[in-house]
């Protein structure tokens, strides 16, 4: 009996170990990926307020130079160019004003004749703004995250002054969300609560059962963040960003030098079919 006491020690020893080593793991591999979230949220922001107008107005030469060379030479194939570049920069589908311009699509109602100017595809109608004067009724599932993070994490279960603190601000956060229905926010905040409590004494005998469910949650979560990262790395975004190494002043100080000598060539471009 003995023997078997002193060996079962190491191993809730290695378990406890391996829980920490876990969780550090989880919260490096948390910052990265929030790190990396920021860094592609602004970069993007960035990319579409500074760039944005020198694409528009890349665009914008292309179509007027495809319209030239359609007008020139009246060939089908520079006027369905021009037909597409025009699209672009007006946001339209370039397949469905192609189709439009040529006739090709047929007015909404049945047997009318077809339309004359093109018209943009057709756009679901917007959802109805929520009354904020209307309260909120929380759903079943926010109410069942809410019944189990009050259980665990209220002020009231335990003595200590700076842990009563720690939950009553909890707590508060998690009444926040529930007023609102926000389930994804109570279910952030059970995450939060997973990773933060230290759960049952060393001496109690549900703190191996904890451990061993801590673990199998830490993992997950790790596993969840890994595929996370993987989305944002496939951002078109990340790719730029990646090619200056992850330097967004770099990156939008040398795009721009493109888009400007690009300007600069279709300017010339159309300037010449002008004068031609």
């Amino acid at each position: 009996m003995e023997t078997a006491q002193a060996m079962s020690e190491p191993l809730f020893q290695n378990l406890e170990d391996a829980v920490v080593v876990a969780e550090t793991a989880l919260l490096d591999t948390q910052v990265a990926v929030e790190s990396l979230r920021a860094e592609l949220d602004q970069f993007t922001r960035l990319h579409q307020i500074q760039l944005g107008p020198l694409y528009g107005r890349l665009d914008e030469l292309d179509a007027l130079t495809a319209e030239t060379e359609a007008a020139m030479t009246g060939d089908p194939e520079a006027i369905r160019r021009a037909v597409e570049a025009r699209a672009r920069v007006d946001g339209e589908d370039p397949m469905l004003f192609a189709a439009a311009n040529a006739g090709l699509l047929d007015d909404e109602e049945e047997g009318s004749e077809q339309s004359e100017t093109p018209r943009r595809p057709r756009e679901e109608p917007a959802a109805p703004k929520p009354d904020p004067d209307t309260p909120v009724r929380p759903s079943k599932t926010a109410q069942r995250l809410y019944r189990e993070l009050a259980r665990r994490s209220h002020p009231d279960l335990v003595q200590n002054p700076t842990e009563i603190a720690r939950r009553h601000a909890f707590i508060t956060r998690v009444n926040a969300a529930y007023e609102k229905d926000d389930l994804p926010g109570l279910q952030k905040l059970s995450e939060e609560w997973s990773l933060t409590s230290s759960g049952p004494a060393k001496d109690n005998p549900q703190r191996e059962l904890w451990l061993r469910g801590r673990l199998i949650w830490l993992r997950a979560k790790q596993a969840e963040l890994a595929l996370e990262r993987q989305t944002l790395m496939e951002n078109p975004m990340a790719d730029v960003l990646a090619a200056y190494q992850y330097d967004s002043l770099t990156a939008l100080r040398s795009i721009s030098e493109q888009l400007y000598t690009a300007i600069s060539e279709r300017e010339a471009l159309l300037n010449s079919l002008i004068g031609s």
